[in-house]
């Protein structure tokens, strides 16, 4: 084969979505050519709870990954075959992926008597949705979250008598929160319509980890100094 261009792996940058009605969207993509695979962390933005006021229900990541490819034969006759797949793979670092996609080509062409080129495509897409099984816990609270994400185009360098193979993809992801809004004063646990020691001896008695607790405002599934913050914040009588 003459020709197979490997201008290697590029980012492309992570756009923040708005808030739209009940969910949030951060959008990004990646890029892939021919190559070794490359490692791109992703930051996504933390789950921002307003306060306490916002309770995550479930955050869903969707990728679609599209690659294109072209082939041109020689003419001198026979079958040739042309093999091309973009592959994808997304988790937390150093952990095992939770997420794979591919898009894969595969043709065997009648190389004739004359030069001949065609162009292919093939997408794929993926969806993994995280809810309050004990998963959603790293998205919610301060800063921000890291992901992994891996593509790697693998071209097919044989036979000769494919003169130029080149290709090229692209595999988005769509991050989605799904949330809703909680109750007017979640640190009036014993409800009497204010926040007091009351209250706070409540808050202590669960310290520590706990699921799904009325005191855990941050739903991180830990009651800690951060959910003390929010309740000394909303200290008083309930608005």
């Amino acid at each position: 084969m003459s020709s197979l261009r490997k201008p290697g792996l590029a980012l492309v940058g992570i756009l923040a979505g708005p808030v739209l009605g009940d969910v949030i969207v951060q959008k990004g993509s990646l890029e892939g050519d021919a190559g070794p695979p490359t490692e791109h962390l992703i930051v996504l933005d933390r789950f921002d709870t307003l306060g306490g006021t916002r309770v995550l229900d479930s955050v869903t990541l969707e990728f679609h990954t599209l690659l294109v490819a072209e082939a041109v034969t020689n003419g001198s006759g026979g079958f040739v075959e042309v093999q091309a797949r973009l592959t994808a793979d997304y988790g937390h670092p150093g952990e095992t992926p939770f997420a794979e996609t591919e898009a894969m080509i595969f043709d065997v062409l009648d190389n004739g008597d004359d030069p001949f080129a065609i162009l292919y495509l093939d997408e794929d897409l993926a969806e993994v949705v995280l809810d309050d099984a004990g998963e959603i816990a790293p998205w919610i609270g301060e800063g921000t979250i890291e992901l992994v994400g891996v593509a790697q185009l693998v071209l097919a360098e044989d036979p000769a008598d494919v003169i130029d193979f080149f290709g090229g993809g692209q595999v988005g992801y769509t991050v989605t929160y799904a949330f809703h809004e909680s109750d007017a004063c979640p640190t009036d646990l014993d409800g009497d319509g204010v926040t007091d020691g009351g209250d706070l001896g409540i808050f202590f008695a669960d310290w520590g980890r706990c699921d799904k607790c009325e005191a855990d405002f941050d739903g991180s599934g830990v009651i800690d100094g951060v959910d003390l913050g929010m309740l000394f914040v909303a200290w008083g009588p309930c608005s």
